[in-house]
């Protein structure tokens, strides 16, 4: 069996999974409400069981290096039909991926640091104040790894497929990242009391899975 499509089908359950890891640290459920500078913090924190966050770190430890296994098949399938496309998509895959991690562990950091200063009795304002502090330190790291992930990615497919690189399908196009955040939006525009917080989450992971799965099929297409 081609080693790009073990590789791919890797990728996509990697990216499944850092949908499961995305909502055990993000899923706040009903009568969640935002405060504190920039809204970063959630009064549904103090509902939740300390060991989601722990397992979300847990998961997305192992669920990155999968996915990431599918990016690596994608960029061996690119490199077949353009070595400039193969080289812009594998840089912004290895950056990306790099800060996922970060990006992902520091978002668990917030209710984790917010529940264990609770606990110890800190005033809210202190609470808030070292949240904020953390989340001025990330931001732009974390805004330009998702940037790379999610657009910069999605771009490169959308290209790759539109000049045959890519020997795939143009619906293709709808299963990047980029495509399904949107999507995911316009779902919990339409109604977020059906949709609720889940598009958003998940959204942004699958897509990441979904390169993998490209990777796959478009091995059977040569």
């Amino acid at each position: 069996m081609n080693t790009d499509f073990i590789l791919g089908i890797i990728g996509l359950c990697g990216g499944i999974l850092c949908a499961a890891a995305d909502i055990l640290l993000d899923f706040k459920g009903k009568g969640n409400k935002k405060y504190g500078p920039a809204g970063i913090l959630d009064t549904n924190w103090e509902k939740m069981a300390p060991w989601r966050f722990k397992a979300s770190i847990w998961v997305a430890a192992i669920a990155v290096p999968m996915y990431m296994m599918g990016c690596i098949a994608l960029y061996n399938q690119l490199l077949k039909g353009s070595a400039v496309v193969a080289g812009v998509f594998g840089i912004c895959a290895v950056i990306g991926s790099c800060g996922t991690m970060f990006i992902h562990t520091t978002l668990c950091y917030f209710p984790i640091m917010t529940k264990t200063l609770s606990a110890e009795k800190t005033p809210p304002e202190t609470v808030s104040n070292a949240v904020n502090a953390l989340y001025r330190a990330m931001i732009v790291p974390f805004l330009t790894f998702w940037l790379l992930l999610v657009v910069g990615l999605s771009g490169i497919v959308i290209y790759a497929i539109w000049a045959n690189v890519l020997l795939l399908p143009w619906g293709f196009v709808m299963l990047t990242p980029l495509s399904l955040v949107l999507a995911g939006l316009i779902l919990w525009m339409i109604n977020r009391d059906i949709f609720g917080e889940l598009p958003a989450i998940c959204m942004p992971s699958v897509g990441l899975g979904m390169l993998g799965l490209m990777a796959a099929l478009n091995t059977l297409s040569l």
